[in-house]
């Protein structure tokens, strides 16, 4: 058996050899019983083929070596076949997704720098279509220190009928931007792969011809290149307070149909953010001593964010904008209706904001990306600062959440705000959570991130 790093695939040949003997007698146990379980999980024919190998191979390889040898060996493969059959029953699931019937998806770690999906498909008539696949990615530099937690994924996988197998590289981007800070950063271990495969018949994100989840850059008119943006597929999806015990403003839950659009995958910075008011002769807003950069804009009103847009779609040709309020609910969701989009306990160190768990809470902004993506590949949704929207708020949903209003508004108008901030407590950093403020505020706790229409 190779190994590669310190996970490679989540699909194995068990073969036992003198040099993996001399591991301990407790990796052994370990390493069969994960073997196992992987095996079963990939075809129930491999683990019990693994499995009659120690009642039945070894004693019939042995059985010219001597009555004793060949006792001897077949106590030993007897173990082993029981370790893996126990194995079976006990042990977690690991490698390979919980998928419907006739659907398999495996991962392996390519030489530390992407990861490889595999999906099969063993259905003759039944195509299926696979909106999130991810993992949790561990990621260390050349000298095993651990630099970063992410969430790879790939979205909208297509598994024709009849396919035998189709594979799709993911993760490509992370290594290259924390290039630019660690030393030779590499993906060092992930998690099972999780995903949502569908069939066709029932699975309701509508295909395109733009792909989702293809992250990109539009380029400014110096060459330069903009904020970074990922294609969210076109959907439906229950808004609101699914979960219960939200506020009244939450309600009623409700389906929205959502069309194919971009989503800023991080807040919008101070470095970007300074290049535009630089650019425009605008007075740069407030870092309030945090410190500017790689950290979220803030102190900036409905008015700068919206004139930002207006900016970048000059300097692009493209066109940008605030997000809907539906358009941010159904991003920062991510086809999940937990309160967050990891689940419903906020868990430590998640996010930031007032009890997170995180060094930043309620203390100041943390560094955009600084915690893991949500299955579309969009970092800090939960927490950190709040982020305007051009839908007006009402107090009771009728239809404004999928509004978008672009033209200048009158003071007395008031907008919408998600995500909650550093400085609030879980239940306001919800998915479901809504603020409202007039367009002419700024505060420390708010910013904002952009749409872009295809």
């Amino acid at each position: 058996m190779e190994r590669n790093l310190r996970t490679t695939s989540y699909t194995f040949n068990f073969v036992w050899t003198p040099e993996y003997r001399h591991n301990s007698f407790a990796t052994e146990i370990k390493e069969i019983l994960f073997f196992g379980k992987i095996g079963f999980l990939t075809t129930r024919k491999e683990i019990l083929f693994l499995g009659k190998i120690g009642f039945l191979a070894t004693p019939q390889v042995q059985y010219n070596r001597g009555k004793k040898q060949m006792k001897k060996k077949a106590n030993f493969a007897k173990w082993t076949g029981l370790w893996l059959l126990v194995a079976i029953l006990i042990m977690p699931q690991a490698g390979v997704a919980e998928s419907p019937p006739g659907i398999a998806v495996d991962v392996v770690i390519h030489e530390g720098r992407f990861v490889i999906f595999s999906l099969t498909n063993f259905y003759k008539n039944q195509a299926f279509q696979c909106p999130f696949i991810w993992v949790d990615a561990k990621v260390e530099d050349r000298h095993g220190d651990v630099v970063g937690h992410r969430k790879i994924m790939a979205l909208d996988v297509a598994l024709p009928a009849g396919s035998r197998k189709k594979q799709k590289e993911a993760g490509k981007e992370i290594i290259q931007e924390l290039e630019m800070i660690f030393d030779q950063p590499r993906i060092m271990e992930v998690s099972r792969p999780f995903h949502n495969c569908q069939s066709i018949q029932t699975f309701n994100v509508n295909n395109n011809s733009l792909a989702a989840g293809e992250v990109f850059q539009d380029y400014l008119k110096d060459g330069s290149k903009g904020p970074s943006m990922v294609w969210i597929p076109a959907g439906t999806f229950r808004m609101g307070d699914i979960q219960g015990g939200g506020e009244d403003d939450e309600k009623p839950v409700h389906r929205v149909s959502v069309s194919r659009f971009a989503m800023g995958r991080y807040e919008v910075t101070f470095a970007e953010y300074d290049k535009f008011a630089q650019a425009t002769g605008r007075k740069k807003p407030s870092d309030s001593g945090w410190g500017r950069g790689n950290r979220p804009v803030i102190n900036v009103s409905w008015h700068d964010a919206m004139a930002y847009a207006e900016w970048l779609s000059q300097q692009t040709g493209k066109q940008y904008r605030l997000p809907t309020e539906a358009e941010w609910e159904y991003a920062a969701r991510a086809g999940t209706e937990t309160k967050y989009w990891w689940g419903n306990s906020i868990g430590s160190n998640k996010a930031n904001c007032d009890g997170c768990g995180s060094r930043w809470d309620e203390k100041q902004t943390a560094p955009v990306g600084s915690f893991a993506a949500n299955a579309f590949g969009i970092y800090d949704t939960v927490g950190n600062v709040w982020e305007w929207t051009c839908s007006l708020y009402e107090n009771k949903y009728s239809g404004k959440e999928q509004q978008c209003l672009i033209k200048s508004p009158s003071e007395s108008s008031i907008f919408v705000q998600r995500g909650g901030s550093w400085g609030n407590v879980a239940s306001r950093v919800r998915s479901a959570n809504r603020d409202d403020w007039q367009p002419s505020v700024r505060f420390g706790l708010v910013g904002f991130r952009l749409a872009r229409l295809p």
